[in-house]
């Protein structure tokens, strides 16, 4: 008898594990904290954007081509297996995995209450859901941190667990405030524990219970910090995401990176601005080294006096010195605007700042730049990549999370690209369908089309017998063509079946036999009595012009 090998469990593979380092940096790696560079705190980051015309109409345009066109619900899958869960994306009859035919649509049912809320007033604050989003958009690209929260109503049972919950308000909240409520290893969920009816106090231990209610606790993933006091949030209620710098925990500010331009462009404003208004430094000084004082005062006080009157009036000027001393000194305290190269600097100072948000010059009403990758078509094409990237965080991120809290499993919350689709380009993509069907359907396979447009192609079923074309059959089964050897092809034997001419056999075998003292028969027979060309009397009267009427031809000689 042949002993059986011994099989190895999997579970002696975990009886056994290694301790954890004892080196905290080991699994710190990766963790970003919210570090503000040059002591700035997140009031002066908003203060200086505020301030900042440059930055301001590039998180303004971005902002509008993300939401210009709204959001929409898209099915999530065409059909669903009930026995494997299996989604389909194109239309089928049975299951690909488990061939199962309980398939199911997306059902419609599961948008009523989203629909609802999310088309009216989603706070107290009267805010749309796509003002809260495009908020949230002005915190990603100031502060690289968004916060979204829903301000849930739970049902408990009677054992305080909860058993369903529903959304009541959707608010942005402020990343000035809201942090993440996380360990010292970067990890959520596990700093302290909550209960839901008496937030006001956090335990450390989740096996405890409220001492107030005895209810059951749930851990925090996110605080909010005023004046002093902290609101805390359970897992589900906020959702945190960044665009340009995500990691485990917070952001990177973009105007961190840009602070240098952005306070320089707001210096070179100021500048300017102080330059055109009456608290501005003098263009210079005109001293005038003399021994003679009053007399330069009142020869100065009559040129002035002869300017007002006639200001085209040329004073000349004579200085009395003494020894050969004296002179006349311009002494300039600052350069103009042309001398320091005001428009040059400001040029790029602008191209770094909305080359790094991705927002082209025609988007800032500037088209001198044409030629080369500053052509306009190269600009647009550059902001459309901007605006895809921004919607992929969107739909990837955010409006998953929104969708599990609203219990949705069948639909998408998506923002549809900026640019719609050229409409040529639709029409020519449903002809190539209809083009396909249409070649799969002359394979043998049938071919239908659901209620919204969508073919599907099923494998026709096999026919017992020969049941089809039964005229003659060789003895190894294969239908024999009876005009196969003849001079009539397929082509020529179609015509002539739609003109009811067909030959027969016999006539088929000997083409040359196949004679008529009658005209063949055409489709197109003329509606009147016409006749040869009368220029060719040796030719048969079929070979005539049989487009000529009689009664308007011209006879010449």
């Amino acid at each position: 008898m042949v002993e059986e090998k011994r099989r190895f469990p999997f579970t002696n593979l975990f009886r056994q594990t290694t301790p954890k380092p004892a080196d905290r940096t080991v699994f710190n790696l990766g963790i970003q904290e919210r570090d503000n560079s040059y002591m700035l705190t997140s009031p002066i980051i908003y203060h200086i954007v505020q301030q900042s015309t440059i930055v301001r109409t590039c998180i303004t345009q971005l902002k509008q081509e993300i939401f210009r066109r709204g959001y929409t619900w898209e099915e999530k899958f065409v059909l669903k297996c009930s026995s494997c869960n299996k989604e389909h994306a194109s239309p089928v009859l049975k299951c690909s995995d488990c061939g199962s035919t309980e398939l199911k649509k997306p059902d419609p049912k599961q948008l009523t209450y989203a629909k609802k809320f999310l088309d009216g007033y989603v706070n107290g604050a009267e805010q749309l859901f796509i003002d809260v989003l495009k908020e949230l958009e002005d915190d990603l690209n100031i502060m690289d941190d968004a916060y979204l929260v829903n301000v849930k109503e739970y049902y408990l049972d009677n054992n305080s667990k909860v058993r369903m919950h529903r959304i009541k308000e959707v608010f942005r909240g402020d990343p000035v405030t809201m942090h993440i409520y996380s360990n010292e290893l970067g990890e959520r969920g596990k700093g302290g524990f909550i209960c839901l009816r008496h937030r006001d106090r956090v335990h450390s231990h989740q096996t405890e219970l409220c001492e107030t209610c005895s209810s059951e606790l749930y851990p925090v993933h996110y605080v909010n910090r005023v004046n002093g006091e902290e609101q805390y949030f359970i897992k589900g209620e906020v959702v945190h995401f960044s665009k340009y710098s995500p990691s485990r925990l917070y952001g990177l500010s973009p105007i961190l990176t840009l602070w240098n331009n952005v306070t320089t462009l707001i210096a070179m404003d100021n500048y300017v601005n102080s330059s055109y208004t009456k608290a501005r430094m003098p263009k210079g000084l005109l001293a005038v080294q003399t021994r003679n004082m009053d007399s330069m005062k009142s020869f100065w006080r009559g040129v002035k006096e002869k300017m007002e009157q006639d200001p085209h009036f040329i004073p000349v000027m004579g200085i009395e010195s003494e020894g050969g001393k004296g002179s006349v000194e311009w002494v300039k305290f600052m350069d103009s605007l042309k001398e320091m190269d005001y428009i040059s600097v400001k040029d790029d100072l602008r191209d770094r700042i909305s080359g790094f948000y991705g927002v082209s010059k025609v988007f800032m009403n500037d088209a001198s730049a044409s030629g080369g990758l500053n052509n306009e078509g190269m600009q647009i094409l550059v902001t459309n990549r901007a605006v895809e990237m921004a919607q992929t965080t969107w739909n990837n991120y955010v409006f998953p999370f929104v969708t599990t809290q609203f219990g949705i499993s069948d639909w998408e919350l998506k923002l549809p690209p900026s640019e719609e689709e050229d409409e040529i380009a639709v029409l020519r993509k449903r002809e190539i369908e209809v083009n396909i069907a249409g070649q799969i359907k002359n394979l043998g396979f049938d071919v239908e089309m659901d209620d919204e447009g969508r073919f599907i192609y099923t494998k026709p079923k096999p026919v017992e017998g020969d049941e089809q074309g039964k005229t003659q059959t060789g003895d190894d089964g294969f239908k024999t063509d009876p005009y196969a050897g003849t001079d009539i092809d397929a082509s020529q034997l179609g015509q002539m079946m739609e003109a009811g001419t067909k030959p027969s056999l016999a006539e088929a075998g000997q083409p040359e036999k196949v004679k008529s003292d009658e005209p063949p028969k055409t489709r197109n027979k003329p509606s009147m009595n016409v006749g040869p060309d009368k220029r060719f009397k040796g030719l048969p009267k079929d070979a005539g012009n049989q487009n000529v009427d009689k009664r308007t031809e011209r006879r010449v000689g």
